[in-house]
């Protein structure tokens, strides 16, 4: 892996160098430990919340000059983490050859307890994140309807989910739901992609949000929009994660023939989310949704 966090939870994470390991951990304990005969380099997965060895800081590998690189170190390290087996088996840098696995991880897996709590303390910040990149505006009703079918499905369960893709994995545990009589971004390639493919559409200006209108059948006509989640893919490439998911809007059943309105693959980027609960931190918070969250995850996980 080529990325490092100083401790588990949803925390920035930085690039495997040498400048950015010494000045993020000072070189001090846990991150830097005198052993018998060698000096260790400490830190967490970004992924999984494990222990991970940074090696190559120093000097040149045995791989021939590789660049600096983590890897799990399968025992905790006191005062950085815990060591996790459940959690590291699901980690997409478990294994050069890694797959995304079937199933679901185990009800005892450490990560999707802290996946859990983020989706109730940040609920918020997560529906802010799926209304920035889809231009969905994305109401409390339609956020419920998404929360609870994430929590009927366990999606905090998914071996594919972590505290980075936590918007992602919500979108993608819910089945199609429509977007008829639901507000849209005016200005946002799915406003575009409506008005150029679903002449039977109008999107009319909404009365309250000036940048939003809503999706309305022209009089005598009639089209069934909706929208999912899916295709969500990782890989590795050179130590580094790649993570797509895409979104699909699509009019009537889609199963006949093409009726794409819209495709997008978007890119689930390293610290993204992250840096969107920095932001909010500093400003006001939809206490509505937070309200929502409490109630439904209270409702399914009691």
């Amino acid at each position: 892996m080529d990325h490092f966090k100083l401790k588990p939870g949803l925390e920035p994470s930085y690039q495997i160098t040498k400048v950015n390991f010494e000045t993020q951990t000072l070189k001090q304990k846990p991150y830097v430990q005198r052993q018998t005969n060698r000096v260790s380099y400490y830190a967490v997965c970004p992924e999984c919340d494990n222990p991970i060895q940074i090696v190559g800081l120093q000097r040149d590998t045995i791989e021939g000059g590789r660049k600096p690189y983590g890897r799990h170190n399968k025992h905790g390290i006191e005062d950085l983490a815990v060591y996790s087996e459940i959690d590291y088996l699901d980690c997409p840098f478990s294994n050069p050859s890694w797959e995304k696995p079937t199933g679901k991880r185990s009800p005892r897996s450490p990560l999707a307890s802290k996946m859990l709590v983020t989706m109730q303390t940040q609920f918020d910040t997560v529906i802010s994140a799926l209304r920035a990149k889809t231009g969905l505006a994305i109401s409390r009703n339609m956020a419920r309807k998404l929360l609870e079918t994430y929590m009927l499905d366990e999606g905090w369960l998914y071996r594919q989910a972590t505290l980075n893709n936590l918007p992602w994995i919500l979108g993608e545990s819910s089945p199609a739901l429509p977007l008829f009589g639901q507000f849209i971004q005016d200005n946002s390639e799915l406003a575009q992609a409506i008005r150029e493919k679903c002449p039977q559409v109008m999107l009319e200006p909404s009365t309250i949000a000036p940048r939003l209108v809503q999706i309305r059948n022209k009089p005598g006509e009639f089209i069934k929009l909706s929208f999912i989640f899916c295709n969500h893919h990782q890989q590795i490439i050179n130590d580094s994660l790649q993570e797509t998911i895409d979104f699909l809007v699509f009019k009537d059943s889609h199963l006949e023939n093409d009726g794409t309105v819209l495709r997008r693959t978007i890119p689930i980027l390293e610290n993204e989310f992250t840096n969107r609960i920095k932001k909010q931190k500093g400003g006001q918070r939809d206490t509505r949704l937070l309200a929502l969250a409490q109630a439904v995850i209270g409702k399914y996980s009691g």
